[in-house]
C-alpha cells in the first residue's frame, strides 16, 4: 500500500463523516460568523466545505432542525436584533444594521420576517 492510497482513504473515512462536516461548519458559519456575509448562500458555504448543496441542508436538518437558508436567515435575525438594541449603533440608519446582519436590504429582512410569521401562523392553525 503506497503512501498516497494510505492518505486517500484516510481522507475519504474523515472528509464525509457527518461529526467532522458539523464540525466544519460549526466553525465557518457559528465561530467565523459566515452568515453575516451578505453573499453568503447554501452553494457558497456547500463548496467552502467541498460537499453538495443535498448533504449540507441534510447537516443543517439533522443537528440545527432547519434547512441551511433558515439557520442561514435565523442568525442573521438574532444578530439584527442584538445590534439594533446596541447603544453603539444609535448613529447607524436601519438599512447600515440589515447590511451589518448579513441582510441585502431592508427588503430581504422583511421577506424573512414575513415568513416567519407565515409559518408561526401556519403553526397555531394547526393547533
Amino acid at each position: 500500500m503506497s503512501l498516497l492510497s494510505f492518505f486517500n482513504g484516510f481522507i475519504e473515512k474523515y472528509r464525509f463523516n457527518n461529526d467532522t462536516l458539523k464540525k466544519l461548519l460549526d466553525h465557518y458559519f457559528f465561530d467565523l460568523k459566515y452568515y453575516l456575509n451578505q453573499a453568503a448562500s447554501i452553494e457558497g458555504f456547500s463548496h467552502l466545505l467541498n460537499i453538495s448543496t443535498e448533504q449540507l441542508d441534510q447537516i443543517s436538518k439533522a443537528h440545527y432542525s432547519r434547512s441551511f437558508d433558515q439557520l442561514l436567515n435565523e442568525y442573521r435575525y438574532g444578530h439584527f436584533l442584538k445590534e439594533i438594541q446596541s447603544p453603539i449603533n444609535d448613529n447607524l440608519s436601519l438599512e447600515s444594521i440589515f447590511k451589518l446582519s448579513g441582510f441585502e436590504n431592508n427588503e430581504k429582512y422583511i421577506e424573512y420576517v414575513q415568513q416567519k410569521k407565515d409559518l408561526f401562523n401556519q403553526t397555531v392553525n394547526k393547533i
